[in-house]
């Protein structure tokens, strides 16, 4: 769709962007511009040999020196944790909440604002997103890929402003941190309970090393990871509640998933004689997922049931089973070139052109469907524990005989998404006590979805016991009776014919063949799911840093026009009816100060008062949808969607008492407007057209949050260490009257009001142990219609522990213990009696060794 003139948009942005780099270019990453003090060689020798002790001491003296309100994981305290992946790492900084899958901490929530409020960059870029939204899944990424991450929460002008949680910064290793050749190999393996699988390697290789060329110094960083993980995990779930009990599906499912994540860190710096620096940053990640997913679940529970106390009874049963194999490919890529040039000794020219890229692959997902018959037999649901409640299957639905065949379904799912762009940045000493910056930035963008379903219905009747089948067994009090094997996915997949059977859009699916006949819902499912979004970002700066005595002031102005075309296909309930553009033009207008006030020699003041924005996710705004004419009804994005803009106040004190002691208390405040919230509303006007129902998204009224932020870290001349952090957030927002959920206040979406980390730790000699406790409150999960069909995540509280013993100056040896206390995830509609989904994964052990040379 429209590739031509997009790649030609991409080459011009491109050629500008060298051009104006030419020999001059921009900073080393985000940290740079606001003039925060990095890692320097010295303090960072001295860190890396001490451990936890010396990670506690690096973050400290990075919070510190910035000019802004924010938090740091250094590499090192990356490594001190059992973190499988960066969104794990992220979960110990105050004010931070992850959501988990699969047993894996996935999307980073900061001060409330789920994954889309909140930006993330690699080195001061902005990523592309492998799925529908803007929100980053950091599931995929190996902290080994990474020399720290900063969290900044309040902003300055020199950032993007489309933030209103916090500016999430992964940064990668850079030669000129360490003095010549530094090079480290990490190997490692895991077990898992309920996996039963120990070969689970995790490797990586860190190396660095400078060398003096003619007119300068190069530095050369690079580091490899892989890992590959098994997990095994199982659940129940429903698919939702009427008043008094369950009115649809009862489903068990087990997960057998290989997860293998890949990943390439290069970075090329040159650092002239004059003074001048140049770069290259590379960083590249897959991440690939390999699911064999079986499925048990009723099919009667939609009739009107008796209650006697925590049982209900339904008059008729029936079954699905399902098998569900499928491979998802996700790929994150980041390229910037830039360099810094001196123009005088009180003028800097910097710029950089930077490319970004993401892709979802889920293009090869099959499921097969087996179904009983009707049986007029009661189904009993006791729900006296809500979160593994006994049902009693008929014996006949665990004979591979009762359970005919009934679809094999296949879709074709493929997300892109590209940015490329450029900036320069020129920074002006004015005297003594102020300086100047001025910018500008332009980001182009383009988000592509491509849908198709294909659905086959077989000619001849078949069942299960025809196909490779097994019993799962026993878990969750009940029992997951025969499934389809993955072979049984693969012969019924190459029953299908040779050919090609044509979409009316062009798109297609594979034949048939004599064996089935097509489901006939292909067109309806597939050409408006379709769409592609084309954005444009125009940005200009002014800021000033002026230090007056103890008090440094950072100030100024950003503006941003957006330019947006949100293209999608129309189906006209016959095939393809053309297609459909939107267009969403808008400027934003971003004021911040940020006040840094030296209250004494070890206590610090800061004030943060800045406006933002983030545009609506790419899924909310596409010109895409899923159709259903026979019901009248359509599930769609909303291009006409306004920002969600906020005024955004921090004040905190920072308490700096020995080297490796820090405290910290802080308040913020967020006023927000146009949150955007999903509706679900009768006789609807979308696409054109009227519909009995729809689902879309809207811009709701006015929202607010308050919190509170607590860190305390220490570490005793004994070894002893105490890191404790605790951030309270209360925020609600208002559904307007029109919307399906009734007019009412709810808590704010995704918000954990309380959040904690407790680590406790011991780090002398040869010996570096650490036992970590993360915490976080229900929160909500997503919106029904009233708050008795409001989905929460309960409360969730997981423990941790590491240990690395120090062999030499060389070798290490590291064990973990990974959610040591067999916490399970709990879902529920409206209170914990109401079963949405409960998960099981187990403990994780791990074991490696680590080498530097």
């Amino acid at each position: 769709m429209q590739t031509q003139n997009r790649y030609q948009k991409k080459s011009l942005v491109l050629a500008v962007g060298l051009i104006l780099a030419g020999n001059v270019a921009a900073q080393e990453d985000v940290a740079a511009q606001e003039n925060a003090t990095a890692k320097t060689e010295d303090n960072l020798t001295e860190v890396l040999g001490l451990g936890s002790r010396g990670a506690l001491v690096n973050a400290i003296e990075r919070q510190r020196e910035s000019n802004k309100v924010s938090s740091v994981v250094d590499s090192d305290a990356m490594g001190n944790f059992a973190d499988i992946n960066v969104a794990e790492s992220l979960r110990r900084v105050s004010g931070i909440m992850v959501e988990n899958d699969q047993g894996e901490g996935r999307y980073v929530s900061v001060r409330g604002m789920n994954a889309d409020l909140n930006a993330m960059t690699i080195n001061g870029v902005s990523t592309a997103s492998p799925e529908d939204r803007r929100g980053i899944m950091l599931d995929g990424v190996p902290t080994d890929m990474l020399d720290s991450i900063t969290v900044y929460k309040t902003l300055t002008p020199n950032l993007d402003a489309d933030t209103i949680g916090g500016a999430i910064n992964l940064e990668t290793i850079s030669a000129f941190n360490f003095d010549g050749l530094h090079a480290r190999i990490k190997a490692e393996t895991s077990y898992n309970d309920l996996s039963k699988d120990s070969s689970n390697p995790k490797l990586a290789l860190i190396a660095t090393n400078r060398f003096a060329m003619p007119g300068g110094e190069l530095g050369v960083a690079m580091t490899l990871s892989h890992q590959q993980r098994r997990i095994v995990s199982i659940n129940n779930e429903t698919g939702g509640w009427g008043e008094t009990y369950l009115d649809s599906d009862y489903e068990m499912r087990y997960y057998d998933i290989e997860r293998e994540r890949q990943g390439v860190v290069l970075n090329f710096d040159f650092h002239s004689d004059s003074g001048n620096k140049y770069y290259a940053r590379l960083f590249h990640n897959d991440y690939t997922e390999t699911e064999d997913r079986t499925k048990w679940e009723t099919r009667s529970l939609e009739d009107e049931a008796t209650v006697s106390g925590n049982v209900f009874t339904y008059p008729t049963q029936r079954i699905d089973t399902e098998s569900r194999p499928r491979v998802e490919l996700r790929s994150i890529s980041s390229l910037q070139i830039g360099s810094e040039f001196l123009l005088s000794d009180r003028m800097t020219l910097t710029t950089e052109v930077f490319a970004s890229q993401a892709e979802q692959d889920d293009t090869d997902k099959w499921n097969v469907i087996f179904r009983s018959i009707e049986l007029d037999q009661a189904m009993t649901y006791d729900n006296s524990n809500p979160r593994q409640p006994i049902l009693n299957f008929a014996d006949e639905f665990y004979n591979p005989e009762n359970l005919p065949l009934r679809t094999l379904e296949y879709e074709y799912a493929l997300i892109q998404d590209e940015e490329v762009g450029f900036r320069a940045d020129l920074n002006f000493v004015l005297n003594d006590s102020t300086e100047l910056q001025y910018g500008l930035k332009y980001r182009a963008r383009d988000k592509d979805n491509d849908f198709d379903f294909c659905g086959y219905e077989p000619v001849v009747g078949s069942t299960l016991a025809d196909y490779p089948n097994a019993e799962i067994g026993d878990y969750m009090n009940n029992r997951h009776g025969p499934a389809p094997m993955e072979a049984a996915v693969r012969i019924l997949e190459n029953s299908l014919g040779s050919g090609l059977f044509a979409l009316s859009d062009g798109t297609t699916c594979r034949a048939p063949g004599d064996a089935w006949v097509m489901s006939g819902d292909e067109d309806e499912e597939s050409i408006a799911a379709d769409w592609y979004t084309e954005e444009n970002i125009l940005a200009g700066y002014a800021m000033a840093t002026t230090n007056v005595g103890a008090v440094t002031y950072i100030y100024g102005l950003r503006y941003e026009d957006t330019q947006a075309t949100h293209t999608g296909k129309l189906y006209d309930g016959d095939g393809f009816g053309g297609t459909v553009s939107y267009d969403k033009d808008y400027g934003f207008l971003a004021p911040s100060i940020n006040v840094k006030v030296e209250l004494t020699d070890d206590k610090l003041l800061r004030l943060g008062l800045f406006r933002s924005l983030v545009r609506p996710g790419f899924g909310e705004s596409a010109a895409g949808a899923e159709i259903d004419l026979e019901d009248n009804e359509i599930d769609g994005g909303n291009p006409f969607l306004d920002p969600t803009t906020a005024w955004n106040l921090d004040v905190s004190y920072e308490w700096y008492i020995s080297r490796e002691t820090f405290f910290s208390a802080g308040v913020f405040h967020k006023e927000i407007d146009d949150a955007i919230l999903e509706i679900d509303a009768a006789d609807i006007a979308l696409r054109g057209q009227q519909w009995d129902r729809g689902e879309t998204y809207i811009n709701a009224g006015s929202s607010s949050i308050t919190g509170l932020e607590l860190s305390f870290q220490t570490a005793f001349e004994n070894g002893f260490l105490v890191a404790l952090n605790y951030t309270y957030a209360d925020g609600s927002t208002d559904l307007p009257e029109d919307s399906a959920f009734g007019e009412r206040a709810i808590p704010y979406l995704k918000q954990a009001e309380h959040t904690g980390n407790i680590a406790l730790g011991y780090n002398k000699a040869a010996w570096d142990v650490r036992l970590a406790g993360n915490y976080r409150s229900e929160y909500l999960d997503s919106i029904g219609n009233a708050s008795l069909y409001d989905r929460f995540t309960s409360d969730h509280m997981q423990v941790d522990l590491t240990a690395k013993y120090k062999v030499n100056e060389n070798l290490s040896i590291n064990a973990a213990a990974i959610n040591l206390n067999d916490r399970p995830e709990y879902y529920y509609f409206g209170n914990e009696r109401r079963l949405s989904q409960y998960d099981e994964f187990g403990s994780t052990y791990e074991l490696g060794v680590s080498y530097t040379f």
